[in-house]
């Protein structure tokens, strides 16, 4: 993303010139769940200079909550080797954070389509004692190899990501490290008499693979116990490239035929 103004601090006088400035810039070109995203931090004194009483960068998704509402979920931190407490009139500080992107972390584009889901950089600073400002970075998170080899199994079967919502709540019995998981809407307007218009898909990831949850589609119901019942199949990192998941998605779809007769 481009360098641009964050937020300005007034000099006092109402006017705002002379004000010191903090701008935002990701760095990283490409991002990807498990892997690292970098930022650089530009601190500029303005007239007056700055003193800064803190800067904290976190990765946050929005999500929707058990109530149809939705908030603002943490991602990750991002962290900088540096730091600054003071930076002089007309001078600048440029500081650099980096981070990992959780396996978790939810996706914001596949194949080069965005399905919906908004991940964001925010800026908090606390300057001279002031109450805390922030803002927020769009963070454009790709999918991972594995994604892309799932979902051309499924589209041989004619589903398609349409879209994709992130909830804020856990999978039963799974284990994760975070508070939310992501669901990607698959469409197939090309589907026989016995397959379903809408599915709905879970890839819930780690280091090694993913798990992926298949269920018929139901949008009206928000909680994991209230939507139909789901079959599963797991897909390795390392098998991208060497494995034909199109077995496991079709054996997947007709368990789940059954399990929804």
């Amino acid at each position: 993303m481009g360098l641009r103004r964050l937020f300005g601090m007034g000099d006092g006088d109402g006017d705002g010139r002379g004000a010191g400035e903090v701008d935002t810039r990701i760095t990283s070109l490409a991002c990807m769940p498990g892997q690292p995203v970098e930022a650089e931090v530009v601190i500029r004194g303005g007239a007056r200079g700055l003193a800064v009483d803190g800067l904290d960068l976190e990765v946050k998704v929005r999500a929707i909550r058990w109530d149809g509402s939705s908030s603002e979920e943490f991602v990750c931190d991002l962290s900088s080797s540096g730091w600054t407490e003071h930076v002089a009139a007309g001078a600048e500080q440029r500081l650099a954070f980096r981070g990992r992107l959780p396996w978790e972390t939810p996706v914001t584009e596949i194949g080069g389509q965005a399905v919906g889901v908004v991940v964001s950089v925010v800026t908090k600073l606390s300057w001279d004692s002031e109450a805390p400002v922030a803002d927020s970075d769009l963070l454009h998170v790709t999918a991972p190899p594995l994604y892309d080899a799932v979902l051309a199994a499924f589209a041989e079967e004619g589903y398609r990501v349409g879209d994709s919502q992130v909830r804020d709540s856990y999978i039963p019995d799974a284990e994760s490290q975070s508070g939310h998981y992501q669901t990607l809407f698959l469409t197939a307007p090309t589907r026989g008499a016995d397959r379903f218009a809408e599915l709905e898909l879970v890839l819930h990831q780690n280091a090694v693979g993913a798990m992926a949850y298949v269920r018929r589609a139901d949008r009206s119901a928000l909680e994991w116990e209230e939507k139909p019942p789901t079959r599963t199949f797991a897909a390795a990192h390392h098998e991208v490239g060497h494995a034909d998941f199109g077995p496991r998605v079709r054996d997947t779809l007709e368990k789940l035929a059954l399990l929804d007769g």
